[in-house]
């Protein structure tokens, strides 16, 4: 059984977590056009910054994976009025948050894969980059990886509180 302040707990964890989802989206998704519109101003210093020091890729799809699951952690601000209905958009946005962040994980997964197989071959030396060098250049570094480990408490007290209010109706009908 929750407490009955899990609910604001939820929602403003939720609300946290939607404004990062959406700033790193915006960044990214700014970053990916501005790499596709001018190519020649994609190693200019603010790009190197936010690449380099934030750890944002320049990807327009990511970021746009990214907007969307940030506005679907939005969906839970009524909750914070007690309105159990919104429980359904931080289930959607945490498994949206868990396809991307396992999507990333196996990407990596795959290029440690392939560098592996061709330590084996003998083609390349063996070494530690594909760690932190992605097919974006980021690898382990993609703030969507972080974000969905960081959403992971989120999506238990969810589960739980869903679980729970599922249970609470069945005994009432």
């Amino acid at each position: 059984m929750l407490a009955k302040g899990t609910e604001r707990i939820i929602a403003l964890y939720s609300l946290i977590i939607g404004i990062t989802y959406l700033i790193i989206g915006v960044l990214e998704f700014v970053m990916g056009i501005w790499s596709v519109l001018m190519p020649w101003a994609a190693v200019t210093r603010l790009a190197r910054c936010l690449t380099g020091f934030l750890g944002l890729p320049m990807d327009i799809f990511g970021g746009l994976s990214a907007i969307v699951i940030g506005a679907t952690y939005f969906g839970a601000f009524s909750l914070w009025k007690g309105k159990h209905e919104s429980l359904g958009f931080v289930l959607v946005a945490t498994m949206l948050s868990a396809v991307f962040g396992v999507l990333y994980l196996l990407i990596i997964g795959a290029r440690g894969l392939e560098v592996f197989l061709t330590f084996l071959s003998g083609e390349e030396e063996w070494n530690w980059e594909w760690i932190t060098s992605g097919t974006t250049g980021l690898g382990l570094l993609r703030p969507e990886i972080w974000l969905f480990l960081l959403s992971l408490p989120l999506a238990f007290l969810v589960w739980k509180k869903a679980k729970f209010i599922t249970i609470k109706s069945k005994k009432v009908i």
